[in-house]
């Protein structure tokens, strides 16, 4: 979602909107809500890479996907443990073979 509007940024639903910065809107209600509002453009076939989130955008997905201790991670850490997560490959402690 792209905020089209005139001010320096907007803040909506707990969502900071910076003009012309694509930002992703992962709640199906607020997106409903904002793409009836003419200051907004849904693209919803775009999918923004980790790196261009923000760090609350990438804590709050992280949150969503029970990554624990989210809240001390720093941005390179957050991508890191949702990648991991994407992909498949979490990282295991605990694991000694060679």
């Amino acid at each position: 979602m792209t905020y089209r509007g005139k001010n320096a940024s907007l803040r909506l639903y707990s969502i900071r909107f910076e003009p012309a910065k694509p930002v992703l809107v992962e709640d199906s209600v607020v997106l409903d809500k904002l793409s009836d509002h003419p200051d907004f453009e849904v693209k919803a076939e775009k999918i923004i890479p980790l790196e261009d989130l923000s760090v609350p955008q990438l804590k709050d997905k992280a949150k969503k996907a029970g990554i624990e201790g989210f809240v001390d991670l720093k941005k390179p850490e957050l991508i890191a443990a949702l990648k991991a997560l994407e992909g498949g490959d979490v990282p295991d402690a605990d694991n000694d073979t060679p």
